[in-house]
């Protein structure tokens, strides 16, 4: 049986906002924790999960982007540009001008696909070419390639950080519970019980599917020293029901181990 720090009352008049606690307190069953070792073993796993896969897909992605921005670079970088001259500017109604351009040893004329003012002015022109396919061209300073068409589609590229904001609320989580099972570890290892008044009990419901109801109580005890404390603390987990909430005046037990933490049972 778990030890008391102080004369107590019979545990059938005792209220336990928790059913397994009574088993608690007479020695015949664990103490009710907020989060078992198998949650806080799967949130710690499934962190590193999220975290290893998002960092992986990151880091793929990213080398993917480089590779074809580097690859439209290069092609970029081994564009050719020669000069090139228009004929066909005779004014009759049927003439269209080209373009005269010698590439790769080959004279090649082409009709521009660009409609371009002055092309008749007797000036200089310049041409840019696809090394291996001049036929492929473009009045510079335009490019005859085509329009860069190498972005990733937009779930691998949000994927990765999706999954490493995943890993970091899996680690807050985590963070929480483990933090929490230090402290029902001291409670169990260090604490003793003590009679309480329980002054109020809230119950909320909550809202909508995922917001679980809660209760609030105030309570109060006379602390080893002989000091009274008040005290407020809020239950997630609890089994009682909006119409079951134990009365004020209940008797409750109340698992002290200094004046910083102690907890209703």
């Amino acid at each position: 049986m778990q030890r008391a720090l102080a004369p107590l009352p019979d545990l059938s008049s005792v209220v336990f906002f928790r059913k397994a606690n009574r088993a608690f307190v007479t020695g015949r069953g664990p103490f009710a924790v907020e989060a078992s070792m198998g949650v806080r073993r799967f949130m710690r796993w499934g962190m590193w999960l999220f975290l290893a896969v998002g960092v992986g897909m990151c880091l793929v992605v990213g080398a993917i982007e480089f590779h074809l921005h580097q690859q439209r670079a290069d092609l970029e970088a081994s564009l050719v540009t020669v000069d090139a001259k228009v004929v066909g500017c005779d004014n009759s109604a049927t003439s269209v001008p080209d373009f005269v351009y010698k590439a790769e040893g080959k004279i090649y004329e082409h009709f521009s696909d660009q409609t371009l003012a002055g092309m008749c002015d007797n000036k200089p022109w310049k041409i840019t070419y696809v090394p291996g396919d001049p036929d492929k061209f473009a009045v510079a300073p335009d490019s005859p390639l085509p329009e860069a068409d190498d972005d990733l589609d937009a779930e691998y590229i949000v994927g990765g950080p999706i999954l490493v904001f995943l890993a970091a609320f899996y680690w807050m989580i985590s963070w929480f519970q483990n933090r929490r099972a230090r402290k029902e570890n001291r409670l169990v290892s260090e604490g003793g019980l003590l009679p309480a008044e329980l002054i109020k009990a809230k119950y909320y419901s909550g809202s909508g599917d995922g917001n679980m109801p809660s209760l609030r109580i105030d309570y109060r005890f006379k602390a080893p020293d002989g000091q009274m404390v008040d005290k407020r603390q809020s239950l997630s987990r609890f089994d009682f029901y909006a119409k079951t909430v134990p009365p004020a005046g209940s008797t409750i037990l109340i698992l002290y181990v200094d004046k910083e933490l102690f907890e209703a049972l």
